[in-house]
């Protein structure tokens, strides 16, 4: 008899993705079924789906989100270079996994709906608040907060968390040590975009801030009290919801990807330009990340990596078209 045929891959819309550690050549994604895909970065090939150790799995799907909607993805690397990948859904759960393998899950007290981590610390965003966590623990109690957040992101060292808001406005907080108010308003963007916020990226030395909402991607700079460094009705080519922002590892170019299917590339230093992928995914692209120091030896820089609801996830050398639009 045949050795049989492992499909893996997805066969929903893939609703978030995320790299692993750095040269792990390891990428992660997870689609609205609730199954978690691992691929092999350097081939794009799936190496297999991500399983529940304690939970049975009859149909032999690896639902590990029990079939719901699998809202973000995130990765932690621990000192001794092992890594935890966390996975948040609309089952009200945040679960973490080893490998390809599901361990622990915690219940949220409302459903989360996106993630950010630094190096250690892990902010969840659900639809009543924020909840921080650390070594697959909850540190914090829910943080309610006077604005609707619609997305978040968190700086490398963990100082720093950035919280977009339904009202418009980019809210700045120093992350502290105090268990009674982990969370210090330092700064309020405001006037910087028509829509709400959908997706905000720190760039690689973290002085630059990129923002996005159905129209607009601008770029704030976080040295000189977030002065805008592109302004509202500059890159404002998208149609729909801009869910995705990725920095290229030079800090050089940024990608933003949309629900009208198409990927831009913009450079802060030619604000006049732009590249255009087109028809990037049907449905919409629900993630972006440049693979850089993820790639085992090097070679990542340019490399681009998308995915979406077309239950795809695409490969892009954009070095040429970077290099050749912008001059770099």
């Amino acid at each position: 008899m045949d050795e049989p045929m492992i499909i893996t891959g997805h066969q929903s819309p893939i609703s978030a993705m995320t790299f692993c550690s750095p040269g792990s050549n390891t990428l992660y994604t997870a689609d609205t079924d609730g199954v978690i895909v691992e691929w092999d970065g350097a081939t794009g090939k799936a190496r297999g789906r991500v399983s529940n150790a304690d939970e049975d799995d009859p149909d032999v799907t690896g639902r590990v989100h029990a079939g719901a909607t699998v809202t973000s993805l995130t990765f932690t690397t621990a000192n001794d270079g092992s890594g935890t990948l966390y996975s948040a859904g609309w089952d009200d759960h945040v679960r973490t996994t080893h490998g390809r393998v599901c361990n622990d899950k915690l219940k949220m007290e409302a459903q989360p709906n996106a993630m950010t981590c630094g190096t250690s610390l892990v902010v969840v965003m659900t639809v009543e608040g924020l909840v921080l966590m650390r070594d697959k623990q909850v540190i914090s109690e829910l943080i309610r907060l006077p604005y609707t957040a619609t997305t978040v992101c968190l700086s490398k060292d963990d100082s720093m968390l950035f919280v977009g808001g339904e009202d418009c406005n980019i809210y700045v907080y120093n992350v502290t040590s105090s268990a009674a108010n982990p969370l210090e308003e330092s700064h309020v963007i405001k006037g910087g975009h028509l829509k709400p916020v959908h997706s905000i990226a720190l760039s690689p030395d973290g002085t630059q801030l990129a923002a996005a909402d159905i129209r607009d991607v601008c770029i704030y700079d976080t040295t000189s009290e977030y002065s805008p460094v592109v302004s509202k009705g500059r890159w404002c080519f998208h149609t729909q919801r801009i869910g995705c922002l990725a920095w290229s590892p030079c800090g050089n170019v940024i990608a933003s990807g949309g629900n009208d299917d198409n990927i831009f590339l913009w450079c802060p230093a030619k604000k006049t330009k732009r590249v255009h992928y087109r028809f990037a995914h049907r449905g919409g692209v629900s993630g972006l990340s440049f693979v850089g120091s993820n790639a085992g030896g090097g070679g990542g820089d340019w490399m681009l990596v998308s995915a979406g609801a077309d239950g795809c996830v695409n490969w892009w050398n954009v070095e040429e078209d970077a290099k050749k639009k912008f001059g770099l």
